[in-house]
């Protein structure tokens, strides 16, 4: 029950803040891409941002939080690594991110939530069934 009361606050804030000013905080991530639809084969993206200040506060497929205690997503560089994807930050403005191959017949819905300051952004990445 957290985890979806968690899922629906981080949906509200990433729909409300994605185009329209948060208070006195304006878009200083400034993403290439906030969504992104990828075949149901293994791909990959690069996006960029022109903002250099921000980290990843969390990160979600299909309403399942993963574990980013251990990582520093501050540092202008580091790599996520689980099994179905990979997300890597390569400098202050550079993030690539990988899906393998998606086997089953259902979408996956992978959502990287950022920050920077009181701006909250994200990048949604849907994945076709197969």
């Amino acid at each position: 029950m957290k985890k979806i009361i968690t899922l629906t606050v981080f949906f509200l804030l990433v729909l409300s803040c994605s185009d329209s000013k948060d208070g006195d905080w304006d878009d200083n991530i400034k993403l290439s891409q906030k969504e992104v639809q990828f075949s149901s084969a293994q791909n990959n993206i690069e996006i960029s941002t022109e903002g250099t200040g921000w980290w990843i506060g969390e990160v979600s497929m299909d309403g399942e939080f993963f574990d980013l205690n251990g990582i520093d997503t501050t540092k202008e560089n580091f790599t996520i690594e689980e099994i179905e994807f990979s997300i890597e930050r390569k400098n202050s403005t550079e993030i690539f991110i990988s899906m393998r191959q998606n086997p089953t017949e259902s979408e996956r819905v992978l959502i990287i939530g950022l920050q920077s300051g009181n701006y909250f952004d994200g990048v949604k990445i849907t994945q076709s069934g197969n």
